[in-house]
């Protein structure tokens, strides 16, 4: 949508599993996030099982080479 701002946007609606354990991401979510076709998504299951996240898999390749170039954080 033109000229809305979705930057606090929590809800993006609802989906539904399919048989073969698919779901669709909505439109307005994939153009906020700039998720494409062929876009890996890292798959993190919540501590409390109440479901999943999915990260963009060049933002986790981000976290790891920070942490690679942290050296305090293996000492800890």
């Amino acid at each position: 949508m033109r000229g809305r701002c979705t930057k606090m946007r929590i809800v993006y609606g609802v989906v539904t599993v399919s048989d073969k354990g698919q779901i669709a991401i909505p439109v307005d979510l994939r153009k906020d996030l700039n998720i494409n076709q062929g876009d890996k998504l890292f798959v993190v299951k919540r501590k409390d099982d109440a479901g999943f996240g999915l990260i963009k898999l060049g933002k986790i390749d981000e976290l790891m080479y920070k942490l690679q170039e942290d050296e305090e954080f293996f000492k800890k």
